[in-house]
């Protein structure tokens, strides 16, 4: 069967079951404004979905850094393997979450999520008690899966609270609370990871010390439990979709109706960001010992990107408009190719190194916000956990890159520093790429 075959079956269904179901449709979005119930319960969950997934990664990333206690357990660019054990079950499962997000209650599938997180969190806090590497990497891995099922549910939900005249400003809004959650779950990474990493005996913690990353992370966990309890009740999207265990099948199929029209496009350019961020977070924890600072100090660092990503967030998407959305696309890659090519010459000094970090995540806003915007907003209502689930999986198989393009320089000796010329240079290539589409599409518009 085609996908446009089974895209009508699905939203046949769809149709026929909103008429008689209780929940609450989609389109009753628009009679609604930007802060309504469901909206706000989405943000908080959200908010502390990704402080618990900072913390964890957080302390594991702080736990095998240059000099750090598990280090020699991974060896050399250890960083790069934590980044890949958390990417990997997002690339396996995103899509299979997009077909379940489409054929099921997306707030029902978050709280079925949630009350599984609890007892993640139980066993993460475990694994870092006992002072096991592997554990504590196989709880990051555990954790992942439930975020990859979640990532397609929050995406494709934000479009079915809010009017679509108010999509760029709910998402600027959720990525500015993501990255403020980002902020606190790093800072208290940071402050949990030197009394954890302080508490060290004989190669495993001791004391009370050994128990601060799960009681970290479990507080979290359960504030975002409770958040999602007042969710409005939503109706499914597509509930006639057939269950398909293979989720492959579901990118092929979905990657093959986004080829028809500019979704690929746009989740391309969309998915080249996390490969970005997936290099920049892997550099920065080895900024401890490039800089010459403690775990808390190189906290403050990622603190101050996440707070001028978020900040450009929102200015991005209350500038935006459908007009010029695609224009600031690469005024944001030529931005970041700047920024990150001067923090590859930067002087290893805290406060230079602060300032270009900001101003770069600052203009980071202005690439993500419109494509994140435009991605929604193309997809049909009846696929759109399937496009979003797709487009999140391509996300972290360019995530799983640039892990992979860290670890793969820094065993060539490249200094972790050196690695933001690489990326700024990708960066210019993005810019010249997305330059000459909307050459050729403005040229197109006046042919036509």
């Amino acid at each position: 069967m085609s996908s446009h075959d089974e895209a009508s079956r699905a939203n046949s269904a769809a149709e026929t079951a909103d008429a008689a179901s209780s929940p609450v449709p989609a389109q009753d979005a628009e009679k609604r404004g930007l802060w309504n119930r469901g909206f706000v319960s989405l943000l908080l969950t959200q908010f502390f979905e990704a402080a618990s997934d900072n913390i964890i990664k957080g302390v594991l990333t702080f736990a095998v850094a240059v000099g750090a206690p598990w280090e020699t357990v991974f060896g050399k660019g250890g960083n790069g393997i934590v980044g890949l054990a958390f990417t990997l079950p997002f690339i396996l499962l995103s899509a299979f979450g997009g077909r379940i997000a489409d054929r099921s209650s997306k707030s029902r599938v978050t709280i079925v999520l949630k009350t599984i997180s609890l007892a993640v969190a139980a066993f993460t806090a475990i694994e870092f008690a006992r002072g096991s590497a592997w554990g504590a990497l196989a709880a990051l891995f555990v954790f992942a899966i439930v975020s990859a099922f979640f990532g397609p549910v929050k995406y494709g939900m934000i479009a079915e609270l809010v009017a679509p005249s108010q999509l760029a400003r709910a998402n600027g809004i959720v990525n500015m609370a993501t990255n403020v959650a980002v902020i606190c779950g790093m800072l208290v990474a940071g402050l949990v990871s030197h009394d954890w990493k302080a508490g060290f005996i004989d190669g495993a913690p001791a004391g009370s010390s050994a128990w601060l990353p799960g009681i970290a992370m479990a507080v979290a966990v359960v504030l975002g439990f409770l958040t999602c309890l007042t969710l409005p009740r939503l109706a499914p999207q597509s509930p006639g979709l057939p269950v398909d265990l293979n989720p492959f099948s579901t990118y092929v199929t979905t990657l093959r109706f986004m080829a028809k029209g500019p979704l690929l496009a746009v989740a391309a350019a969309w998915t080249f960001f996390y490969f970005v961020a997936a290099v920049v977070l892997s550099i920065l924890p080895d900024y401890s010992a490039f800089l010459g600072i403690t775990d808390q100090e190189t906290s403050y660092l990622m603190a101050g990107l996440a707070v001028a990503i978020g900040i450009g967030c929102v200015t991005a998407a209350y500038l935006d408009s459908p007009a010029r959305r695609a224009r600031f696309v690469p005024i944001g890659a030529g931005g970041l190719a700047i920024g990150f090519g001067l923090l590859g010459l930067a002087p290893a000094r805290f406060a230079p190194t602060l300032g270009l970090l900001c101003a770069t995540g600052f203009v980071a806003g202005f690439y993500i916000i419109p494509l994140q915007s435009m991605l929604q907003a193309l997809a049909p209502d009846d696929t759109r956990g399937r496009v979003l689930g797709t487009a999140n999986g391509l996300s972290f198989v360019l995530g799983a890159v640039g892990s992979g393009l860290y670890l793969g320089l820094r065993h060539l000796d490249m200094p972790s520093h050196r690695i933001f010329l690489v990326v700024g240079g990708l960066c210019l290539v993005v810019m010249a790429v997305t330059l000459r589409w909307l050459t050729r599409r403005s040229a197109t518009r006046t042919a036509a």
